[in-house]
């Protein structure tokens, strides 16, 4: 197992709109990689307290939810896991969630509107955007070379 300090949650809150993902206040966390070949990792977050409702709504349905998590640095790309909410303590004034899920793997993107579009999916925006931008297109170059 390897374990990562998380910087950044996001989460769409209606799967329905286009919106990008909105940034859920993060106090601390940890994103812990199971490593089993699964491509399972758990998410810990310490967050304001009145988050509770939604997420225990999403435990009691146990409903899965696409999540992006940032680790070790916010000029990072963010990774995107279909996870659950599998438990919910209240630690005064905020609460910790856990959340088990999968590592949704993304295809390469070759196609610049493509990617710019997956970016900004992922909550990038502005400097980050462009940075994480030509970082990607150096790899596209890099990787059609070989």
């Amino acid at each position: 197992m390897k374990t990562f300090k998380l910087v950044d949650l996001k989460l769409r809150f209606d799967e329905e709109k286009e919106a990008p993902p909105e940034e859920i206040p993060l106090i601390d966390g940890l994103v812990v990689n199971r490593e089993d070949g699964e491509n399972s990792w758990l998410i810990e977050a310490l967050i304001p307290d009145n988050f509770q409702s939604y997420f225990q709504t999403l435990l009691d349905a146990d409903e899965k939810k696409k999540v992006f998590v940032t680790i070790s640095k916010k000029t990072n790309a963010p990774a995107q896991i279909l996870a659950r909410v599998k438990t919910i303590t209240p630690l005064e004034p905020n609460i910790s969630i856990l959340l088990d899920g999968r590592l949704l793997t993304s295809r390469p993107v070759h196609d610049p509107a493509e990617l710019l579009q997956t970016l900004m999916e992922q909550g990038l925006a502005k400097e980050g955007l462009m940075v994480e931008f030509k970082k990607r297109m150096q790899e596209r170059k890099e990787t059609t070379k070989l």
